[in-house]
């Protein structure tokens, strides 16, 4: 269980790492980070300061697909020994996809989110067949 705990622990702290990237660019490009209205400042970036702002608000929406999912398992009584490389995998494909976001790779974040979301479905599968009939 720990071990997964630690995954969530790390996950939980990404968008905020993300954020703080994505503020340090804001500065770099504009010169100033605007707290008042930062969703509009981010439109001024360029595609780099772009794709750190939106590779942020992905993390935040993986965040909630991992959250729903070890929670359906908690709530069946699953083991979280059965679902650690799950975890693990999960974990590892979303400290990459911020890296292949920043950096343009398409195609290879979009095969990095298809594999997060299907270690999600295994947690949940899991899961489903822990529960008594």
């Amino acid at each position: 269980m720990k071990l997964v705990l630690a995954c969530f622990a790390l996950l939980l702290v990404l968008p905020y790492l993300l954020a703080a990237l994505g503020s340090a660019e804001r500065k770099r490009q504009l010169g100033t980070i605007d707290n008042q209205d930062p969703r509009q400042q981010s439109q001024l970036l360029n595609s780099l300061g772009q794709r750190i702002y939106a590779s942020q608000q992905n993390a935040w929406e993986a965040l909630a697909l991992f959250t729903g999912s070890l929670l359906i398992a908690h709530l069946a009584g699953l083991d979280f020994s059965c679902i650690q490389y799950a975890a693990l995998l999960f974990t590892a494909t979303r400290l990459l996809h911020p890296w292949v976001y920043v950096f343009g790779f398409a195609t290879l974040r979009s095969l990095l989110m298809l594999v997060a979301w299907l270690s999600c479905i295994y947690i949940v599968v899991q899961a489903f067949y822990q529960l008594p009939a």
